[in-house]
């Protein structure tokens, strides 16, 4: 992956005290052309169109009915953008974004293979450095939220150390955080799986957006991503299972 200039200070501070997982399942693309920006925010919840070189942000592309796509992390890369998303969406975000170029200077490429990304989490990031990410040698970190950051590296340099994806699932469920294939599925919106502040709620039209205007305005999401105790719950709306309390979608 194309980084910018190395920045000062390990990219990895402290890295034996914070867990990170691999995230296996993970897809990295690599979009150019001047209307990239502007072609992304009429077809997502977030609005993009403002994202300045060295900074990150989140947004999902939605479907007609307002399901999920995929949910999308954008790196700012200068010269493009590189998007960080889920590897068993990235078939159906390919097919509903490229379709849709119909002229304009965007082009989209698949380096899912040439990099591995990672997450590192129950860290403490600056409310300052949200929404930014440093590079250094062969690797990208990019703070996503006050107690996650996602790094992207080359083949075989990434971090070490790794926890297994199982405690990063339980500390999930601690902090009610949904995830890409457990509670972000195509056969949930934005709303039901947690992910409100990634819905601009000012921006212009997207696809789905007429359903989720309807939904923010009336008050009524259908169901609710909530923390559950296990036993109690009933199985089928249990998205991420852990001993005593899970993650569910349910009915609110």
């Amino acid at each position: 992956m194309p980084i910018l200039p190395a920045v000062v200070g390990s990219l990895f501070p402290e890295v034996t005290s914070l867990p990170i997982a691999a995230l296996l399942d993970a897809s990295l693309t690599l979009w150019r052309g001047k209307d990239v920006l502007q072609f992304i925010d009429g077809l997502s919840t977030n609005k993009v169109t403002e994202l300045q070189s060295g900074q990150l942000i989140r947004t999902i592309f939605t479907d007609s009915n307002a399901k999920i796509i995929d949910c999308v992390t954008l790196f700012h890369m200068g010269e493009f953008i590189v998007t960080a998303g889920h590897f068993p969406f990235l078939e159906k975000l390919l097919k509903h974004t490229s379709r849709r170029i119909l002229g304009q200077d965007v082009s989209i490429t698949d380096i899912t293979q040439l990099n591995e990304l990672f997450i590192e989490f129950d860290c403490t990031n600056d409310c300052a450095d949200i929404g930014a990410f440093s590079s250094e040698g062969e690797n990208t970190r990019g703070n996503i939220s006050g107690n996650m950051s996602l790094i992207v590296s080359s083949k075989g340099n990434g971090p070490s150390n790794l926890e297994n994806f199982e405690i990063f699932n339980q500390w999930r469920i601690d902090n009610k955080i949904p995830w890409h294939g457990y509670e972000i599925t195509n056969s949930f919106h934005p709303f039901a799986c947690g992910l409100e502040e990634l819905v601009h709620q000012q921006k212009g039209c997207y696809i789905g957006q007429e359903i989720l205007a309807r939904m923010h305005s009336r008050g009524k999401q259908g169901k609710l991503l909530s923390q559950v105790d296990t036993l109690t719950c009933k199985p089928s709306s249990i998205t991420t299972m852990g001993e005593t309390q899970s993650l569910a979608i349910i009915r609110c």
